[in-house]
Formats: C-alpha cells, sequence, structure tokens
C-alpha cells in the first residue's frame, strides 16, 4: 500500500492529502537510480585498477609467457649471431686463407636482406618495434648462413682440387740452376734501365745467355703467345687456374701457342732480348687474380740435380 502524505491548511485547520503528480515521483525515483548507478560505476572502476577480473589475470599470464618466450628467443638468436661470426672469421682467416682465394668482404655477408618496404606491413602494431627488430635478426642470419653455406661448397671444391691445385700453382724457377747466371733485378721499385726513373718492377730478371730454355713453372694453358708492344717484346702468358698466371718476356724464341695445355717443367720458349730490354735476360712475372705478386715467394728450393731430375722426368713423360 502506497505510502499516503498529508499536509496541515491553517485555513481550514484540517490536514489535507498531498497528491504528487507522476512525472515528479518518476522524475524523483530516476534520480535516485542515477545516484546508485553513478556509486557503482565509480566503486567498480576503482575495484577494477585494483584488483584484476579473472580474465585480465589470464591475459597477464600468457603476456608474462609470451614476454620470457620471446627474451629466450632473442638470447638464442644472439647466441646464433655470436656462432656465425666465428664461423666467418675462420672461413675468412683460415680456410679461404689455405687455398689462398679471396675472403668474402663484410658488405657481402651482412648485405642482400632487408629494406624498408619489406617490414612496412608491421608498422602501427602495438609492437611494432619489437616485431620489426626480431624479423630483422633473423633475416640477417638467414643471409648469413646462406652466405656462409655458399663459402664452405667453394671451399669444399677447392679442398678437392688441392692435388691439382698443387699442379698448377707457380713453384719453380723459370730457368735451370744450372743455366741460371744470376738474377739481375729483382721485383719491388727500382730506376728503370732506360729512362732512370724511379718505377715499379713487377717481376724478377734472370740473366743468362740467349737460347736458354724457358720452362713453365705450373701446369696451365698458354693465352697469349706472340710479340707485346708495350715493352715485353716475345712474350708467353700461362693461367694456371686458380686465380694464378705467369708471364715470360723479352724470349728469343716461343715455342708454344695460344691455346695449348702445358705442364710444369715443359719448355715455353727461350731466353732473348726482345722488346724494352738493354741485354739477354728473362723477364717473369706472377700474378694473383691480375695482381703481380713476388715471384720469390713461388720458389721452391731445389738443388741443380733436382731441377735436373724434374726436367728429366717430365721429358720421359712425353716419350711415352
Amino acid at each position: 500500500m502506497a505510502k499516503i502524505k498529508y499536509q496541515f491548511n491553517p485555513h481550514t485547520l484540517s490536514f489535507d492529502i498531498i497528491r504528487i503528480p507522476f512525472y515528479k515521483r518518476l522524475a524523483k525515483i530516476l534520480i535516485h537510480l542515477g545516484f546508485y548507478l553513478a556509486i557503482f560505476f565509480v566503486l567498480g572502476y576503482g575495484f577494477s585498477i585494483f584488483v584484476d577480473t579473472p580474465i585480465e589475470q589470464g591475459l597477464k599470464r600468457t603476456n608474462s609467457e609470451y614476454l620470457l618466450k620471446y627474451e629466450l628467443t632473442i638470447k638464442q638468436l644472439n647466441e646464433l649471431n655470436i656462432m656465425l661470426a666465428q664461423m666467418e672469421s675462420r672461413d675468412n682467416n683460415i680456410y679461404r686463407s689455405i687455398f689462398e682465394t679471396d675472403s668474402i668482404p663484410l658488405s657481402i655477408r651482412r648485405g642482400g636482406y632487408g629494406g624498408a618496404e619489406k617490414y612496412a606491413s608491421l608498422y602501427g602494431n602495438t609492437n611494432s618495434a619489437m616485431l620489426i627488430k626480431t624479423y630483422k635478426m633473423l633475416d640477417e642470419i638467414s643471409w648469413r648462413s646462406y652466405i656462409q653455406s655458399r663459402s664452405f661448397d667453394e671451399v669444399s671444391e677447392m679442398a678437392k682440387n688441392k692435388e691439382r691445385m698443387i699442379e698448377c700453382v707457380p713453384a719453380i724457377q723459370p730457368i735451370s740452376v744450372k743455366n741460371l747466371v744470376r738474377i739481375s733485378d729483382f721485383y719491388g721499385y727500382r730506376k728503370d734501365p732506360m729512362n732512370r726513373v724511379r718505377t715499379m718492377h713487377h717481376g724478377i730478371d734472370f740473366a743468362g745467355p740467349i737460347g736458354t730454355p724457358v720452362y713453365s713453372t705450373g701446369d696451365g694453358i698458354v693465352v697469349e703467345a706472340d710479340y707485346s708492344f708495350s715493352g715485353y717484346g716475345n712474350q708467353v702468358i700461362v693461367d694456371h687456374g686458380f686465380g694464378y698466371k705467369t708471364r715470360y718476356a723479352h724470349l728469343h724464341k716461343i715455342t708454344v701457342k695460344a691455346g695449348d695445355k702445358i705442364e710444369r717443367a715443359e719448355m715455353v720458349g727461350t731466353l732473348g732480348s726482345s722488346g724494352k730490354s738493354t741485354g739477354p735476360h728473362l723477364h717473369y712475372e706472377v700474378l694473383v687474380r691480375n695482381s703481380s705478386v713476388n715471384p720469390l715467394n713461388y720458389f721452391n728450393d731445389m738443388t741443380e740435380e733436382d731441377y735436373e731430375s724434374m726436367l728429366k722426368n717430365y721429358s720421359s713423360e712425353l716419350m711415352d
């Protein structure tokens, strides 16, 4: 039963019933309801700040697990980077050095991956920086592993050809020990005998009588056998493979032709004084990847008997 309210009427000296309009009663109810709802929301918000709901607790546990896994992944990637760096160092400084081949520059080992557009789709996410960093590390490791794998394939192939390489690399004097009068000029800077200007001498000059046999210092293919107008006169250039070439210049006579396959100790010509020369001598060069090096580094210590024995062995092989 609704509560009835009365109001004293001083004119009639009696109590009159107060009749409140419906809209006022509804407004009062709504005000009270709004007040209680506001209190509820304030309390609920404050509660949510200090106390996690079961769903929030579950999400936080999941995020913590993912963060731990991410940190472990980054640690493993860093360890892989260290291992790769060690392999690259050994590859450049040991394996490739043994076979006297060029090391792989850092620009190639670190290049070939990434690019601004590749990671564009990752921008705008909550963890964009973390994702991009991880993807870049993965791409770098993948590229470096690919380059290292290719390098090992190359080194493995060179190891298989090591015996052949030993036969091809220049390793003896181009003139018999017994026929050698003297070394008249060494590798390095000198005064040019023609104009007395200090210039680089890219080979070694062997003085001797005209007609002295000149021998190939390693197996290879003759790529040039003709007269050179650049001062070398009659010259022979042999490509030994594996990045090696040798030049035999100022020859009196050439006994091979371009395209001939020759072996170590095979005669390529005779000592002379053709071209830019002040007297009979052989100008001999060793080139590694088209850059001249000191030929003295490619002479084995051989006695006269050893050298003559090598020549006889080569001659007997031809007769067989």
